[in-house]
C-alpha cells in the first residue's frame, strides 16, 4: 500500500546569530526535514548542526536575487523534498509577511510556523536596550505601517510607553522622516536601527539593498 504525505512548509523563527537561541521545537522539526532552507547570513553553527543530522540544505541568495521569487522557487523543491524548513531571521509571527505563507496555502501546502525571537530585540539585547524598564517604561507596542495613511496614524498615537515600529516599504520609511524631524512630539525620543546597528536619521537614508528594514524605537517621556 503506498501512502501519501501531503506537501508541508515549516517557517521557524530564529536568531541567525546564535544557534542556540532555537527552540527545542525548531530542533525537532529540522531533524526530521529533507531540506533546509536559510540565508547565507546563518552563523556557521547552524551549518555544522545541518551537517551533523545529514540534511540537505540551500542558501536563499543560492536559489533567488530577489526575494520575491523564494516562495515559487521553494514550491518546485517539493518535487524532491517534503517536508521543507525554512529558517527565517526573527519571528514568523511579528512583524512576519505573510506573502511566502499565503503563496503556499493558495498551493494547498500545509503551513506551520514556529516561533523565534524578533530580530529588532535580539540588536536591543546584543546592546543591552531592553525591551522593558522599570524606571521607564513597564509596556511595549508595536507597529508596522505600510501605507501613508498608516503613517499619519502615528500622529494621532498617543498613549504609550514604547513603540517599536518596523519599515519596509521605502515610501513609508521617507513618511517617517518626515514626521520624524519636522512634526515629532518633543515628549518622544527616538533611536534608529537598521542591520543590527543604531544609525542616524538623514536624508540619504532609504532601503535598498544594503537595507531591507529599518526598525525606530519611540519612547514616551511623559509616562
Amino acid at each position: 500500500m503506498i501512502t501519501y504525505s501531503p506537501k508541508k512548509i515549516y517557517i521557524i523563527g530564529s536568531n541567525p546569530y546564535d544557534f542556540f537561541d532555537l527552540t527545542i521545537e525548531a530542533i525537532k522539526i529540522l531533524s526530521k526535514s529533507n531540506l533546509i532552507i536559510c540565508s547565507k547570513k546563518f552563523d556557521t553553527q547552524y551549518i555544522k548542526f545541518f551537517k551533523k543530522i545529514k540534511k540537505k540544505f540551500f542558501f536563499e541568495e543560492d536559489l533567488v536575487q530577489s526575494k520575491t521569487m523564494l516562495p515559487k522557487i521553494i514550491h518546485n523543491l517539493f518535487e524532491s523534498y517534503n517536508p521543507i524548513s525554512h529558517l527565517i531571521i526573527g519571528d514568523s509571527f511579528l512583524f512576519f509577511e505573510n506573502r511566502e505563507e499565503s503563496y503556499f496555502q493558495k498551493k494547498k501546502i500545509l503551513v506551520e510556523k514556529v516561533l523565534g525571537i524578533p530580530e529588532i530585540i535580539l540588536w536591543m539585547n546584543k546592546k543591552k536596550l531592553f525591551l522593558t524598564n522599570r524606571n521607564k517604561n513597564s509596556s511595549v507596542s508595536f507597529f508596522y505601517p505600510k501605507t501613508k495613511y498608516d503613517c499619519n496614524k502615528l500622529l494621532k498615537i498617543k498613549k504609550f510607553e514604547k513603540l517599536i515600529i518596523k519599515v519596509s516599504v521605502e515610501s513609508v520609511l521617507q513618511n517617517i522622516k518626515e514626521i520624524l524631524l519636522k512634526k515629532l512630539d518633543k515628549n518622544l525620543k527616538y533611536k534608529i536601527f537598521a542591520n543590527a546597528k543604531e544609525i542616524k536619521i538623514n536624508s540619504s537614508l532609504k532601503l535598498d539593498k544594503s537595507i531591507s528594514d529599518v526598525y525606530i524605537i519611540l519612547e514616551n517621556a511623559k509616562f
